[in-house]
């Protein structure tokens, strides 16, 4: 076999059939997730519609040119839905070889299937479903491995093509079941629809022609829609099907179709996007159905009268479709054509771009991607500029064209990125043939184009949306909620005067959880200390300024605290706001603090750590209350599902291992598959211990403050993150029972305000700590003093207690001598740890009957009875504390009368 270019080394590879379909392409995704470590290989040539959802959807995928890899470096072979070597190509060589491992994933079985002889009894998996993509669905299922929406998408697509929508005769129960798993999971129908092919008759086929024949474009609401009225003789079944074909073959964005037989008027609209409800449209002349398929028959008109009649309905009916101004990315990296290809690499890496924009003299000159970049540094040329690499055929659109205008661009050149021109610029770069930098406003990707789909999908759906090319919701009356309300309220009667003011961070998420919460945190697209000073202006606040960081804290006067709810009041005095431009982080090293930029919304969310926490609520007036979700953080919310944002989240900060699994706890909330097992590598890499003590610290108390903590340390134990922060950190089971106990026993011994809830935890998994190394730990953590004191005296002192406590003739006087010298904390851990009946019984009565026994006087009352100021005052005092403990006397008179008795009794009753 003849290798071209052959520099991709694979061990394991997935392959399938030439001439590629959709349950094919799907089959061989799902074969990617359970061999991670395998790489996507196509024989042959793949079907139209699966070639062009591969090239806008798949660059993410493990996909490698056939000719790209080197065949001998193949020590596995993973064939999906085919059993039969000859319709793989020239990977038909590979099957039968002895050092090559051949595993299949078929369905195409009769009723007694004959395993292939290249392949053995353990490796032959094969179903009698209807597609290989619903057998592929059900095996990801059992092994409980996440699918997310766009894998959904596309093995809904398998599952379509290969049974026909569920209609063929091979269809299963299971294609059901799988299919409707696939819609749960969030696959999206207008992918389904678009992609879909439907075979015609040789009557719809003349229809059809006759139909693009005769069709026409009107532009409504910087929308294409399709019209077209005709007449035929005799009547055609199918028309549905014929308005299919027709949006797939022009691109309709809308279509109206009016075919006049049998002396009635036959109606078809499609709308693709769901940007315009066409049910609603055909209202007017009797029609119905659904958002983005309906239908109806009218008497009594022309189909030329009934088309018209549906334009005039439709353009007062019809919304603006997202454009790219709405949707792309910014601001514009752009690095010169100088630039090395290695550094030009670490630019892309750094702002977690897939390629980056190239300027030449002040002009745009070509879009070097991630994936020349990578391949040109494994060549070794690193050094070389990058405007040996750059693609110099880009294509340019205008901010004001729409997604469907972005996603036909793409397709057609080929690319992911397009730059973005001012609408004003936009005739003068076509006519000049180039573009200055500054006429870019920003980058629309193919994600933002697939966010935008999604987006239209959720509006058909009945959210109400913006259009920011994301998912999205609105909250509904924001100004309303209590105490907030006003603040929110303030906030965007400014918010006019910056590109973008959003609410962002965990009051995002606790808002559209109904919880409590404690924070505002906004983040502001321009000059963020600006708008902090206005609103400090605008409520009565002051402001602390940190202009080095562009953020500010706007501390609110205390009157207003007077209409907060009372967890505001107890948590934070003074309340206040936290304001930032918006930004983009950024980590020299694992676990390091780190250095920021100036970025839009988009990246400031990317930076966050779970998608739940990477939504924003836009506090603009055109858009106030709408949630802004790239990220699927709503879906998530829903699915009660933790998901970091990308790959590196926990090695850039291990601290968010410790929030994860604190939103386990407090929410009922779990880690996906992928977000546990990135959290397990991190671990593994011993990146925990490199924390910087302060965010340790911080991580550790949040995480010991929560209401509970069993599952919180059983986590913990389960990740192996205690092991990482010290090795003889506790948390396993016992942990977990002491402290349950220590729970119970605070509540019933009504010491709760007494005591500080963290720090006890934190005696109970330090307990088998040495006293040096607890020192050195505490130390290490930079714990206030008095925090520190307490956990030493729980971990030290109060075990050594014990002994004494156990004396059978030790007095209630000397019991409570003993205790009375510890925190609170400490005597309820000493209660815990202890399995001696006694020493709990000498601590409960210290705590319930013993220590409230309070004394009443103080020294200035023992020197008016004539006592000079001196150690005999204390000694004196002393002495009647012990009378009080023993219930000798109770009152404060009978306290004084005592004291007085002392005093007469000279030196001998100071030794009482």
């Amino acid at each position: 076999m003849k290798q071209v270019n052959a520099d991709i080394r694979a061990r394991t590879v997935i392959t399938t059939h030439q001439n590629a379909d959709f349950d094919a392409f799907a089959a061989a995704l799902g074969a990617a997730k359970l061999y991670p470590e395998a790489r996507i290989v196509f024989p042959g040539s793949l079907n139209r519609n699966v070639r062009e959802y591969a090239a806008l959807y798949g660059e993410d995928l493990p996909i490698v040119p056939l000719r790209s890899l080197e065949m001998a470096s193949v020590e596995r072979l993973i064939m999906v839905d085919t059993a039969d070597c000859a319709r793989i190509g020239d990977f038909g060589a590979l099957c039968g070889r002895d050092d090559v491992e051949v595993v299949i994933f078929d369905h195409h079985q009769g009723e007694e299937p004959v395993k292939p002889p290249f392949v053995r009894g353990e490796n032959w998996v094969v179903s009698g479903e209807g597609a290989q993509s619903t057998f592929m669905v059900h095996i990801l299922l059992e092994r409980e491995m996440t699918i997310s929406p766009f894998e959904a998408s596309t093995f809904a697509l398998g599952i379509h093509e290969d049974t026909g929508s569920l209609t063929y005769p091979q269809t299963t129960v299971r294609d059901a079941e799988m299919l409707a798993m696939c819609l749960r999971m969030g696959a999206s129908q207008a992918l389904i629809e678009r992609y879909l092919h439907n075979p015609l008759t040789d009557d719809q086929t003349e229809v059809l022609l006759r139909v693009i024949d005769n069709v026409r474009v009107e532009r409504i609401q910087g929308q294409d829609v399709h019209a077209v009225a005709l007449s035929v003789s005799e009547y055609v079944d199918g028309l549905s099907v014929i308005a299919h074909k027709v949006m797939e073959l022009l691109n309709c964005e809308v279509l109206l179709q009016a075919v006049d037989m049998l002396d009635r008027v036959f109606v078809t609209a499609r709308s693709r996007f769901g940007s315009v409800d066409v049910s609603e449209v055909l209202h007017a002349v009797g029609g119905g159905g659904h958002a983005q398929a309906a239908s109806g028959v009218v008497k009594g008109m022309e189909a030329t009268a009934v088309v018209e009649r549906l334009l005039e309905e439709l353009s007062g009916l019809m919304t603006a479709m997202p454009t790219a101004r709405d949707i792309m990315s910014r601001p514009v990296r752009f690095i010169t054509a100088d630039t090395e290809v290695a550094e030009a690499l670490v630019v892309s890496q750094r702002y977690g771009h897939s390629g980056i924009s190239v300027q030449e003299e002040g002009y745009v000159a070509g879009i070097a991607t991630r994936r020349d970049m990578d391949k040109a540094v494994r060549h070794g040329l690193g050094h070389a500029p990058v405007k040996g690499i750059m693609n110099r055929n880009f294509v340019l659109a205008r901010e004001g064209a729409t997604v469907e205008e972005l996603r036909r661009l793409m397709v057609d050149a080929n690319v992911g990125r397009i730059p973005v021109v001012a609408d004003d610029a936009y005739e003068r770069v076509q006519r000049e043939g180039r573009a200055r930098t500054d006429d870019v406003r920003g980058i629309a990707t193919k994600t933002d184009v697939l966010a935008a789909y999604q987006e239209q999908e959720a509006r058909q759906q009945g959210a109400e949306v913006r259009a920011t090319g994301v998912d999205a919701c609105v909250l509904r009356p924001l100004a309303d909620v209590p105490f907030f309300g006003r603040i929110l309220h303030a906030a965007a009667a400014l918010a006019s005067d910056f590109e973008g003011v959003y609410l962002v961070g965990g009051s995002v998420r606790d808002l559209l959880l109904g919880q409590p919460t404690m924070d505002i945190d906004v983040a502001v697209e321009g000059d963020g200390v600006e708008f902090a000073v206005r609103l400090a202006r605008e409520l009565g606040g002051r402001i602390r300024e940190h202009r080095k960081f562009q953020t500010a804290v706007v501390v609110l006067p205390p009157e207003i605290l007077k209409e907060a709810p009372s967890w505001v009041v107890k948590g934070r005095e003074p309340f206040h706001i936290d304001v930032a431009t918006a930004r983009a982080e950024f980590y020299d090293f694992p676990a390091a603090l780190p250095s920021v930029e100036h970025a839009s919304i988009r990246q400031d969310l990317f930076r966050r750590d779970f998608t739940i926490n990477a939504m924003a609520v836009s506090l603009k007036p055109e858009h106030f209350g709408s949630v802004v979700d790239f990220f699927g953080g709503l879906h998530d919310l829903r699915a009660k599902k933790l998901r970091v944002l990308h790959n590196l989240s926990f090695i850039e900060d291990p601290t968010r291992i410790f929030r994860a699994v604190r939103y386990e706890n407090r929410y009922g909330f779990r880690m996906d598959e992928q977000t546990r097992s990135l959290a397990r590598a991190c671990v593994d890499m011993h990146l925990v211990g490199d924390l910087s003590s302060a965010r340790l610290r911080d991580e550790l108390v949040a995480l010991l403050s929560e209401a509970r903590v069993d599952w919180t340390l059983g986590r913990l134990y389960e990740l192996e993150v205690a092991r990482q922060v010290h090795p003889r950190l506790a948390t396993g089971p016992r942990t977990v029972k002491l402290i349950q106990y220590m729970d119970e026993a605070v509540g019933r011994l009504q010491v709760t305000d007494e005591i500080v809830r963290w720090r006890l935890r934190l005696a109970a998994v330090t307990r088998n700590m040495t006293h040096d190394e607890l020192f050195l730990w505490l130390e290490k953590l930079r714990l206030r003093h008095a925090d520190a004191e307490v956990v030493r005296s729980s971990v030290v002192m109060a075990p050594r207690l014990r002994d004494q406590l156990l004396d059978p003739l030790l007095s209630d006087w000397e019991s409570y001598e003993l205790l009375s010298r510890l925190p609170v904390e400490s005597v309820v851990f000493l209660h815990g740890v202890s399995q001696e009946a006694r020493v709990r019984e000498r601590i409960e009565r210290f705590l319930s009957d013993l220590r409230p026994r309070r004394l009443l006087i103080d020294g200035t009352d023992i020197m008016s009875l004539g006592l000079p100021e001196g150690p005999a005052v204390g000694a004196l005092l002393r002495a009647v504390r012990r009378l009080v403990v023993e219930g000798i006397v109770r009152t404060r008179d009978e306290q004084i009368a005592a004291a007085k008795d002392l005093v007469a009794a000279g030196s001998d009753g100071m030794q009482l």
